[in-house]
């Protein structure tokens, strides 16, 4: 009978996690300081990975690190803007000097700038910046680790899309812009990189109650009378229910759980996948 190791809990109350076979990989969360990163920290860790959280707030990464190594896991915080290619360059380079490979890269910052906006409304610095945060961190750190990689001929690029990269939603333009443009990304260095055997592939959260849909949910709330005595959250619960067939939100720790997935050698023969974890809001 085949024995289970203790797994890191990323929940009171949670069980033994599977074994993926990435025990002892060592794995690279951008933004993986808090929300979706911070539980895909949590979980790779879980599962025996040896993960380096990256985020702009070194303490908000420190503060992982510390969850995963009092739960006998192991990692580094390292402090790197992902916008910046010589912030990027310098977090490849640290992970190399304390691990030697980077097995796993998860591409997690991105997001809006600005709020919501019609197209005809949005400041170009709001496009630009959302652009950049999105869909340009994600090619830098792409860049910076598929050399190393290849040279090792193995390794799994996962980077964290949307739906709205699926499908375009009013007011959030740049962002569903940025979002299919990681989309492409995806696709064009799982061609490139197959030949190395790196598996790349995007995972797509649905409703997950982050700033971006905490946004949307203020501008439905502004220009729609019927909500204006509602809170922003029972307006997302509200849209949730309306577009998601199983209805009901999604969680980080269900977008960590696909992560693992696909980092592990289960996952081999996926690549170039948009895989959405959504309530069934988009299929296909």
């Amino acid at each position: 009978m085949k024995r289970c190791r203790k797994a890191i809990k990323t929940n009171p109350g949670e069980g033994e996690n599977m074994d993926l076979k990435i025990k002892d990989k060592i794995a690279v969360v951008t933004g993986g300081g808090n929300g979706i990163g911070r539980a895909i920290a949590l979980r790779l860790a879980a599962e025996g990975a040896r993960v380096v959280v990256a985020d702009l707030n070194k303490e908000a990464a420190a503060k992982v690190i510390a969850e995963i190594k009092a739960q006998s896991g192991d990692g580094m915080a390292i402090a790197a803007d992902a916008t910046r290619p010589e912030d990027v360059d310098n977090m490849v380079r640290k992970t190399l000097t304390a691990y030697g490979v980077i097995d796993i890269l998860v591409n997690n910052v991105g997001g809006g700038t600005g709020g919501t906006a019609l197209i005809a409304e949005t400041l170009t610095d709001n496009w630009d910046k959302t652009i950049e945060m999105t869909l340009k961190s994600t090619f830098l750190a792409c860049r910076a680790v598929a050399k190393s990689m290849a040279e090792r001929k193995r390794g799994r690029i996962i980077n964290i899309a949307s739906i709205a990269g699926k499908s375009g939603e009013a007011l959030l333009g740049a962002y569903c812009a940025a979002k299919f443009g990681v989309l492409g990304l995806t696709q064009t260095l799982a061609k490139e990189l197959a030949r190395h055997t790196i598996t790349v592939n995007a995972v797509c959260p649905g409703y997950v109650y982050t700033p971006t849909w905490e946004g949307l949910a203020q501008s439905l709330k502004d220009n729609h009378s019927s909500l204006a005595n509602k809170s922003l959250q029972e307006i997302f619960e509200a849209r949730v229910k309306s577009v998601t067939p199983l209805g009901r939100p999604q969680s980080a720790e269900d977008i960590a759980s696909l992560v693992a997935y696909l980092a592990s050698e289960e996952a081999k023969n996926i690549t170039g996948q948009a895989i959405n974890v959504d309530g069934g809001a988009v299929m296909g």
